[in-house]
């Protein structure tokens, strides 16, 4: 059976392979990595939530949540999908990865000065 699909699809793959980039640590060594950790666990429960990531009412279209993100695709990005974006889920998700974001950021910038 999966031969059989393999072999339906064969001629719709038109690209070669690609390499899988290989998983390097951006933390130079462990006390980096810990203090990464320390560091976001703090704004975690400091409650903060970073700026210019759409995540406070100001920066939102109608001050409301938005229930669904557009995103363009397509060839020319001609049609939209509409990405359901409920608060309870999304929202939260949303929020830890720009907080750990903003805390890799300024770990990354610190150890290149």
């Amino acid at each position: 059976m999966v031969q059989a699909i393999n072999d339906q699809q064969r001629h719709h793959i038109h690209h070669n392979t690609i390499s899988v980039p290989l998983q390097i640590s951006p933390f130079v060594n462990d006390k980096t990595h810990w203090q990464f950790s320390a560091t976001l666990i703090e704004v975690i429960a400091e409650d903060i939530t970073p700026c210019d990531c759409r995540l406070a009412g100001n920066e939102w279209e109608g001050d409301e949540y938005p229930i669904f993100e557009a995103i363009p695709v397509g060839r020319r990005g001609s049609k939209e999908l509409h990405v359901s974006l409920a608060k309870p889920s999304w929202f939260n998700r949303a929020r830890l990865w720009c907080q750990a974001l903003l805390v890799l950021s300024y770990f990354l910038v610190a150890g290149q000065e």
